[in-house]
């Protein structure tokens, strides 16, 4: 190969290098389809399409990485109907976020994407960005927590603005959401069967278990749709420790690269400046490397 060839063939690559907020993005909805995506084959089809009942045949959720958009139902309860009810979960990624970007993808995820077999019930729209704009940011600098973006509703959806520079934080966040709301849904749901906390030990996973003892007194459908809501829950709160435990070993390889990163600098002082740029060639190989590899082994 050729000076000129390699000289082209690196000034396109360049040109075609996704930003950073398109890195953001994609890697956000990679963790957003590892987390949801599999929701119906570990948890949903388990309960609702297995041989005795068949409400939920498929899993309904649609993801677009070309805009940044992904929406999940997530089966609530079958109503008296025998209609099938969901909770939706509509997520908007942009490259940076203000009042009137928050306000226009709310709107724009008012409706439903990909409708699936029943209705919605509920539903929470995320607008996930890695950062606001300058004019934002100095409107909170000015105007401190009145500046700040807030959650609001449109048109009876629940919407929540996530904003972090890391997209493995952002998700950390966007699942604390949606796992408080179905605490609360599951715990409404036992209050309306006069349910206390001591009668399943204050752990919700005792429910799974005593369900029938608990609540002997209400029909069968009532239990089965309360132990799909528990299931379900428990779902969210595992993967929940999960996020958790990834920002940890993050945080932990960032203070060992900041680490090697310090001492390398301090050894790159005392070279030539031609032995100083063969040294940051070969590193740039091998971090390249690492890289690939590390990708390979979270596919």
């Amino acid at each position: 190969m050729t000076l000129e060839v390699y000289k082209d063939s690196v000034s396109t690559h360049a040109q075609n290098t996704i930003p950073s907020e398109g890195l953001f993005a994609e890697r956000f909805m990679e963790l957003c389809q590892d987390y949801f995506a599999t929701l119906y084959r570990r948890v949903s089809e388990q309960i609702w399409n297995n041989g005795v009942y068949s409400y939920v045949r498929a899993a309904y959720y649609t993801c677009n990485f070309s805009n940044g958009v992904a929406e999940y139902h997530v089966p609530t309860v079958l109503n008296g109907e025998n209609f099938m009810q969901y909770y939706r979960i509509a997520i908007s990624v942009v490259p940076e976020l203000d009042e009137e970007t928050y306000w226009s993808e709310a709107l724009r995820l008012v409706k439903v994407i990909s409708p699936p077999m029943g209705w919605n019930d509920s539903g929470t729209i995320f607008i996930v960005a890695p950062k606001v704009t300058r004019k934002h940011a100095f409107q909170v600098w000015k105007e401190k927590r009145n500046g700040m973006l807030k959650i609001k509703r449109v048109a009876g959806w629940l919407v929540i603005p996530i904003v972090s520079p890391s997209p493995e934080i952002a998700l950390k966040k966007l699942i604390t959401h949606v796992t408080h709301f179905w605490q609360a849904r599951v715990k409404g749901f036992l209050r309306k069967l006069n349910v206390e906390p001591w009668q399943y030990d204050y752990d919700v996973k005792n429910l799974l278990y005593c369900l029938p003892k608990v609540i002997e007194n209400y029909s069968h459908q009532i239990i089965y749709c309360l132990r799909s809501m528990v299931a379900h829950l428990l779902y969210f709160m595992d993967r929940l420790r999960d996020a958790l435990r990834a920002i940890g070993r993050l945080n932990e390889m960032k203070s060992k690269v900041m680490d090697v990163a310090r001492r390398l600098a301090e050894a790159l002082n005392v070279l030539e400046p031609k032995k100083r740029e063969e040294v940051l060639a070969k590193l740039g190989e091998c971090l390249l490397v690492t890289h690939v590899r590390l990708r390979e082994a979270d596919g």
